[in-house]
């Protein structure tokens, strides 16, 4: 299967970076890529594929942003978040923290 798309190759511009949220808080992930109409785009929590639901959501903005944010996570929710466009990938840490570790 050919990734390229008009002659062109994707290239991701911004890559993911990490985010640490207390259980039961969203985490936003963000990348860009080019060029912006990339349409063979995917998120991965480990190696599950995300889709839109009624805790994950998945946009795509116009300059070829795509972000990703996550709803109510619990601890088991913590890996590595990956984006991948065509033949790249950029990828993070989600890290979930217990609320009980938090001294008030």
């Amino acid at each position: 299967v050919s990734m390229f798309l008009s002659g062109q190759k994707v290239l991701i511009t911004e890559d993911l970076e990490d985010v640490t949220v207390l259980e039961g808080e969203s985490a936003m992930f963000k990348c860009r890529i080019s060029p912006v109409d990339c349409s063979k785009v995917q998120w991965f929590l480990d190696k599950t594929p995300l889709h839109t639901n009624e805790l994950n959501e998945i946009q795509s903005q116009p300059g070829g942003y795509h972000l990703l944010t996550l709803r109510k996570l619990s601890l088991k929710d913590s890996g590595v978040i990956t984006f991948e466009a065509g033949d790249k990938k950029t990828s993070a840490s989600l890290v979930v923290k217990g609320k009980s570790t938090i001294k008030n």
